[in-house]
């Protein structure tokens, strides 16, 4: 490789020049809380977007306006955008996390499933994370991870049967609801085992830029237009997008900044809970008393994975994040 394009791509995956240490929010304490109630209102309201819209079209509008919000930021800001070292990561990254996780949750949600279904497998994410951190180190997971992901699916399980979620397309939905949790696990895992460099707006900017260059022409090709200027549908997509994907993120940009992220993952067994709770609140979907034995079955899945590994001298999966 010649040199002047290895000292490009050095320089590619330099932090920002400000060397200067960050004094952390007062409210960083905080934080975790908020982005668990975020992403957990994001079922329910994305349950209620369906009802104006179809999934695709969905995505597409997630993604068009959060590119023009952080493009107007990035503008603003004046902040640098990163090279094609780094936006090779980033398009991986965006395919996972942000096409492959959401586009499965919306369509998982418009086959039928429920928000709690979905937000259910949305808190085996620290165990999924784990093990495909495992996978790409190449290394067998410890017992722990595998105990939790079996007490998180037998919970998913019995929600599904408790909700008579177990035929035709709403099992689809739910299968789908497992896959986008599994893509954003990936993603996540990638992210972390490459660390792109550069400012993380620049990087963001350009995940949703692919995303709504990938989500536009497919929605218009599999599922034309098709939106229902309902109020509704203005102020659901509105949170989606301000609540949830711009605040959000920001919310967990500043923990990774801050070295908290683990604070994140300590409380995510509380969003299948929350997740039910909200979609009741918007959509009227009730989760049946049967049905909260399995949430929480899956939120002592993800407590083992956490905080299993100290009783058997075990590195936890909040240690390692």
């Amino acid at each position: 490789m010649p040199k002047i394009q290895q000292v490009a791509q050095t320089k590619d995956r330099a932090l920002p020049s400000n060397s200067e240490p960050e004094q952390a929010p007062s409210w960083l304490p905080f934080a975790p809380w908020a982005f668990v109630l975020l992403w957990s209102a994001g079922y329910g309201v994305a349950k209620l977007s369906l009802e104006y819209t179809t999934p695709l079209n969905l995505l597409a509008l997630r993604f068009v306006f959060t590119a023009l919000i952080l493009g107007m930021a990035v503008l603003l800001m004046r902040v640098r955008l990163p090279g094609w070292g780094i936006i090779k990561i980033n398009i991986i990254v965006a395919t996972f996390i942000h096409v492959l996780h959401f586009g499965m949750v919306y369509g998982g949600l418009a086959l039928g499933a429920s928000a709690g279904v979905i937000a259910l497998f949305a808190a085996s994410q620290p165990i999924l994370v784990e093990l495909a951190a495992s996978l790409f180190r190449r290394k067998a997971p410890h017992l722990m991870l595998m105990l939790g992901l079996g007490l998180g699916m037998a919970g998913a399980v019995w929600v599904i049967v408790a909700r008579n979620e177990f035929e035709g397309q709403a099992l689809l939905g739910a299968v789908m609801g497992f896959g986008a949790v599994v893509g954003l696990s990936i993603g996540t895992a990638y992210e972390r085992r490459h660390k792109p460099g550069g400012h993380p707006l620049g990087n963001y900017l350009v995940q949703y830029l692919y995303a709504a260059a990938v989500s536009v022409p497919l929605a218009l090709i599999i599922e034309g237009v098709q939106i229902d200027p309902d109020p509704n549908l203005i102020l659901a997509v509105g949170y989606l997008v301000v609540g949830n994907a711009i605040t959000g993120v920001f919310l967990l940009l500043t923990m990774v900044r801050h070295g908290a992220l683990s604070r994140v993952t300590s409380v995510m067994f509380l969003v299948p809970g929350l997740g039910a709770l909200i979609a009741w609140l918007v959509v009227g979907e009730a989760m049946p008393p049967a049905a909260w034995p399995g949430i929480a079955l899956a939120a002592a899945g993800v407590l083992l994975v956490l905080y299993g590994g100290r009783l058997t001298g075990q590195r936890s999966a909040k240690s390692s994040i």
